[in-house]
This record gives structure tokens, C-alpha cells and sequence, in this order.
């Protein structure tokens, strides 16, 4: 991640906020697409929206109370993949939003959505597989779901599959 000044401000707001947010919500953050953002066709270059989805999701799980917890049972995550459909470009000085939540799990795997909109459209759309780990072992998610607090009912898997194999659409309407 080559965000530092973003990721520490991201950091003291964040740890301001520890717990301000529900499990089952969505976190928002805020940006603007700065001229070292950029790549040679002066849009949002691809690297930076993982760097910033890093970043979002680390401030998702600091402002849900999770991440303390997760730190104390000495857990971290590990990203297994991600899935990204970009739509439309980010352009220099544009303001653009990073939200991210939690669409479900299996045994092993946590996954989250997080999308990236800039003027009201979504520029891009990902899915996070990640897992984590504890003493060298995976953890298994419902442990993992019990000890941040989430209580809501597991969302089907197969509707979250679902909704992806329609992103196409919502990214060029």
C-alpha cells in the first residue's frame, strides 16, 4: 500500500469512531483522485483502487469494534481473491466514495462487497474473499462472525453469486 498519509488519516478518524457502525452495515469513505493517482490515460490507474479498498476495509473493521477484537484473539486476514468489474473512469480531482459490507460466508471464507462511486455512478464493483488466521490455522467463520458481534441472519450465497452475475448491467446503466 503506498497511501501512507491517506491510511494514517484513515487510521486517527477511524480509531475516533471505533464502533460507530453496525455489523451488517456499510462503511463509507471519502476521497479525491489526486494527479499521483493517475495513470498514463490521466483516469484513476487499477492499482489504486485495491490500495484504496485496503484501506476501506481495515476502516470497516476498526469502526465495527471488530478490529481490537480480532488483534486480541491474535487473528489476521488474509485476502484469498478479489473480483473486480470496473465500470467508468475516475478523473483527476474527481471525488469518489469507497463502501464497504459484509455479503456473506461459507466454512472458510468471509466475503465483502466493497464498490467505489464517483459523482453517483459506480465506477467499480468487487468481491473479497478473505479468511483469517489464528496460530497458523483458519478460522472458522462462524467463530469469526460470533466474536465481532454480527447477530443478523447469513445472507443466501447464492443470491450474492447471483447479484454478481448481473454487475455488468448495473455498471454501464
Amino acid at each position: 500500500m503506498n497511501l501512507i498519509f491517506r491510511f494514517i488519516w484513515m487510521l486517527i478518524r477511524a480509531h475516533l469512531a471505533q464502533g460507530s457502525e453496525a455489523v451488517a452495515g456499510t462503511s463509507v469513505m471519502t476521497f479525491r483522485c489526486w494527479p499521483h493517482d493517475l495513470d498514463i490515460n490521466l483516469h484513476m490507474t487499477n492499482s489504486r483502487y485495491n490500495s484504496f479498498m485496503d484501506i476501506g476495509r481495515i476502516n470497516f473493521m476498526i469502526r465495527i469494534g471488530g478490529w481490537d477484537k480480532l488483534r486480541r484473539a491474535g487473528m489476521l486476514p488474509v485476502l484469498g481473491s478479489l473480483a473486480t468489474r470496473y465500470g467508468r473512469p475516475i478523473n483527476p480531482f474527481q471525488a469518489f466514495q469507497v463502501l464497504t459490507r459484509i455479503v456473506s460466508w461459507d466454512d472458510r471464507w468471509l466475503y465483502m462487497e466493497q464498490r467505489i462511486v464517483a459523482g453517483g455512478q459506480t465506477a467499480s464493483i468487487t468481491l473479497c474473499k478473505t479468511l483469517f488466521v489464528q496460530k497458523g490455522r483458519s478460522v472458522p467463520t462462524d467463530e469469526l462472525m460470533q466474536l465481532i458481534g454480527f447477530t443478523s441472519p447469513k445472507p443466501e450465497f447464492t443470491a450474492v453469486l447471483a447479484q454478481y452475475d448481473g454487475l455488468d448491467k448495473q455498471l454501464v446503466a
